[in-house]
């Protein structure tokens, strides 16, 4: 593997890009990497600050007043989704990213990559070390926390920054300007359980379901591929036609804005049932590859037998927990057919067993407040009437699409004149903190650009080389028009 990334062009990019990765910045833990963009504020005597919710916001004078330009805002977050493959061995709080060239792309050793967004954050400090770019006083917005909470957005006062323009860096597409994008809310369950003891005749087994593609909740959900823990409560539920079992425990995931790849559940039924479970579960997996086999072709359905658990869920406990997981709605809600991207949408992104509840986290996504909330509590239904505890929390809103927005005609007319094509236009169902700075700055003017990324908030997220140098260019030359 050709780990160089820091001798791609541009190299003042990938250089910066180079060095994030080698800094733990899993979302909620973003200490370290507070820490290096601060050390290199300093390093280079940049003005910077950091505000209570721990943006970091480093401030660059104009260095060209000849002609009348926009103050921008150059905006991106410092934190990554941590997601890695089952096998993987990856300490995301103290380990570096093992990123790598393949081909046409730079990719990471069964872990997310990080180029969402620390691709958008090595643009933003390559124009801040830049000495021959012209723009008017520039503030460069690097927010915490955006992947599991938008924690930074939401900490915005609207007294820290003095940019016209919001220069968002987080999309993903080199040929597109993002200009509008899905709101959300977290309904988060918990089932209170009852366990009593596993009879001596019973025996556990544990039911896998692994190796799927993961993904962006959000960008990826139109696609189609299987949810792991959406897909063994399928599974759980017709097994129920089959024996009788009780559930041990269920887990799978891990944030509420991935597409989860794995999912375990344990149950324990009547040692006499074990050649049912094996034939069951061999039928399932033959209707279920075939299902996804153009999604999700490196799935597996795997049953095994497990000995260590000693109590098991209350058999009626049980069923009802599984048939509100199955009943749970998952995927897209509605496309949005005018800019053919979904609408709104719901994931099932965590779940978790303890002794005393099952726990469920899941996200709704929106461009509109009404069907946001509408999915939200249809998922919360599933489980209310069951006896579950529900917490919506979270919401934030859409950011509305502004095709008359005067950076936009801007960016539509670089666009054009350096690569003689045009720009695509369009917003996606992946929440940017766009409508978040925006509530709180109403007069500024907001677009998103950035380098092509593909599965991003999986193991298999890479990032095109070609289209990082494309994005560099495009951005340093609208700079000097905006």
């Amino acid at each position: 593997m050709d780990r160089n990334i820091e001798n791609l062009e541009p190299k003042i990019v990938w250089g910066y890009f180079k060095e994030l990765t080698l800094v733990p910045r899993p979302s909620k833990h973003e200490e370290k990497v507070r820490e290096y963009l601060v050390n290199t504020a300093k390093k280079n005597n940049w003005d910077y600050s950091v505000t209570e919710v721990g943006n970091v916001i480093i401030r660059k004078s104009a260095t060209d007043t000849s002609i009348t330009r926009k103050k921008v805002v150059l905006q991106a977050h410092m934190d990554m989704v941590p997601s890695k493959t089952k096998e993987s061995q990856h300490d995301f709080l103290k380990d570096p990213i093992d990123a790598y060239i393949d081909g046409e792309w730079v990719t990471a050793n069964q872990t997310t990559l990080g180029a969402d967004n620390g691709m958008g954050v090595a643009m933003a400090l390559a124009v801040l070390q830049s000495d021959n770019i012209k723009h008017n006083d520039l503030e460069v917005f690097i927010t915490t926390d955006e992947e599991a909470g938008m924690t930074g957005a939401f900490g915005v006062t609207g007294k820290e920054l003095n940019g016209e323009i919001l220069l968002n860096l987080d999309s993903e597409e080199d040929d597109e300007v993002c200009i509008g994008c899905a709101g959300g809310i977290n309904t988060n369950i918990s089932y209170p359980i009852q366990l009593t003891p596993i009879p001596s005749n019973y025996s556990t087994f544990k039911i896998e379901l692994k190796d799927l593609f993961s993904g962006h909740s959000g960008v990826d959900i139109p696609l189609g591929r299987a949810n792991a823990i959406k897909e063994i409560g399928n599974l759980l539920l017709q097994l129920n036609d089959k024996i009788d079992y009780n559930l041990v425990s269920i887990s799978g995931g891990k944030l509420r804005n991935v597409i989860p790849s794995y999912c375990e559940a344990i149950i324990a039924t009547d040692s006499n049932n074990f050649e049912s479970i094996q034939n069951f579960i061999e039928n399932y997996r033959q209707d279920i590859t075939l299902e996804f086999s153009e999604t999700d072709p490196n799935l597996k359905l795997e049953a095994s037998t497990s000995s260590t658990e000693v109590s098991m869920l209350e058999h009626n406990c049980s069923i009802k927990f599984i048939y509100a997981l199955a009943s749970t709605f998952n995927g897209v809600w509605r496309m949005n057919n005018n800019l053919g991207i979904a609408e709104t949408s719901s994931n099932i992104g965590v779940i978790s067993t303890s002794k005393t509840a099952i726990e469920v986290i899941t996200l709704q996504r929106s461009s509109m407040n009404a069907p946001k909330l509408k999915v939200a509590y249809s998922v919360a239904s599933a489980f209310k009437q069951i006896g579950a505890t529900i917490q919506h929390s979270g919401s934030y809103p859409g950011w509305q699409p502004n095709t008359q927005s005067p950076a936009l005609a801007v960016v539509k007319d670089s666009y054009k004149k350096l690569f003689n094509e045009e720009i695509h236009v369009g917003a996606t169902h992946g929440g940017l903190e766009c409508g978040l700075i925006i509530d709180k700055y109403p007069a500024m003017d907001a677009v998103s650009i950035g380098a092509t990324i593909r599965f991003p908030h999986s193991p298999n997220e890479k990032i095109n080389i070609a289209s990082v140098a494309k994005n560099w260019k495009f951005l340093t030359y609208l700079l000097e028009q905006l």
